[in-house]
């Protein structure tokens, strides 16, 4: 389809790295130009600076437990660092913004301003934290998802950021940007409304939700949070032996920030479908990659076969809300669980002794970059196929 105000266009992405996550993050924001195009979102919005909206996405609901290392959800410390950036060039308004998940089906309690709290956000920092669950309000998508709601918030906001995490995922082998803002959908029950046949009589695959969500709200920029990243079959929820990583994403195209992070996995990144179903619906964009591309190492992938097995089982929504049940993680005491028995611990030990057989080594050496194609059906197996991508390696780099 193509023709996105920022999704259609070509784009770098940065990869910044070293030892210390707040210089690196600095040096995401200012290799990327993340202030030059905020500022100039803001200059067309015609706002008063105190008056201009900044809302930022992180991955805040999937956390269980506050860990200052976490590999799972977005470090609260690098979006601050992000808040105070913006607010020595004069931004004075922020939104944190988040919405409930499946984890309800395991545990009472999960308010988004609750798990924000656990993890280390405070209003008193200067900004504000939003649910999208409770203050939604309606919206018509079209497409697959059409007439549906929309957090408020997030609706209202006059630019928008997209903080995702560095993981995998069993549904479509890695998370990114993305599938973070698939986490905006206000509903907590995403399985019985986005995934298969909703109680509103659509028929939706869980990339379609994802790529609406940010065809209509769209991310100005992107970050991803892989200082500390997740691998294996579980890496989405949990991973018992975190991956260092130490890289912050930055791209004013989430598009090309979340092929990249496909690479540094060294998977092609058409495989994920919601990749695909976005190139699909914005076209191709040539990549400009800028820092370093080795792939991690060591690195955990999920195999196909169990992507395409979760592809299948979504289908029935009581197939996938028994997963998503099974999969929920032991959680700080404050949110107590709906069900005391030994299921949590029983289903752990199953889906621990599946990791060696549902995972599978990234390979190792130079990266294998992908051209972006528009059509699934079109996905390269030679290696020649290589066209519209230019790397540039960082020369500080460390």
């Amino acid at each position: 389809m193509g023709n996105h105000p920022i999704y259609s266009r070509d784009a770098s992405v940065h990869l910044t790295t070293g030892l210390n996550k707040f210089d690196a993050l600095q040096r995401a924001i200012d290799d990327s130009g993340f202030l030059n195009n905020l500022q100039a979102a803001w200059q067309a919005s015609g706002k008063a600076k105190g008056d201009f909206v900044v809302g930022i996405k992180p991955n805040i609901m999937t956390a269980a437990f506050r860990d200052p290392n976490s590999p799972i959800y977005t470090d609260p410390e690098l979006v601050e660092a992000l808040i105070d950036a913006m607010r020595d060039n004069g931004f004075r308004r922020f939104a944190i913004v988040e919405a409930e998940n499946v984890y309800n089906y395991s545990y009472q309690g999960r308010r988004v301003k609750a798990v924000a709290e656990m993890v280390g956000y405070d209003e008193a920092h200067g900004y504000q934290i939003h649910s999208l669950t409770e203050d939604k309000v309606p919206f018509d998508y079209g497409f697959e998802l059409g007439k549906h709601f929309v957090g408020r918030a997030w609706r209202d906001c006059d630019y928008r950021i997209s903080f995702a995490k560095n993981k995998t995922h069993w549904q479509c082998y890695y998370t990114a940007c993305i599938k973070n803002l698939y986490g905006a959908l206000p509903m907590w029950d995403k399985m019985k409304w986005y995934h298969g046949h909703t109680p509103d009589g659509h028929n939706i695959e869980f990339s379609d939700a994802a790529v609406l969500s940010a065809h209509h709200f769209p991310a100005n920029f992107g970050f991803m949070d892989a200082w500390w990243s997740a691998d294996g079959l579980t890496g989405h929820v949990r991973d018992g032996v975190p991956n260092e990583t130490r890289t912050i994403f930055a791209s004013s195209n989430i598009l090309a920030l979340d092929w990249v992070a496909g690479e540094k996995m060294g998977l092609d990144p058409m495989r994920n479908a919601v990749i695909a179903r976005g190139v699909r619906q914005w076209g191709r964009v040539a990549i400009t990659r800028v820092g370093d591309m080795t792939p991690w190492q060591p690195w955990l992938n999920v195999v196909p076969a169990m992507v395409e097995g979760m592809d299948i089982g979504e289908e029935w929504y009581h197939i996938s809300a028994f997963f998503s049940h099974s999969l929920a993680e032991a959680q700080d005491p404050r949110f107590k669980p709906t069900d005391n028995g030994p299921f949590f611990t029983v289903m752990h030990g199953v889906l621990a002794s599946l990791d060696a057989l549902t995972t599978q080594p990234a390979p190792t050496g130079e990266a294998r970059l992908h051209e972006m194609l528009t059509r699934e059906d079109d996905h390269p197996d030679d290696e020649s196929a290589q066209g519209d991508i230019e790397v540039e390696e960082d020369p500080r780099r460390e």
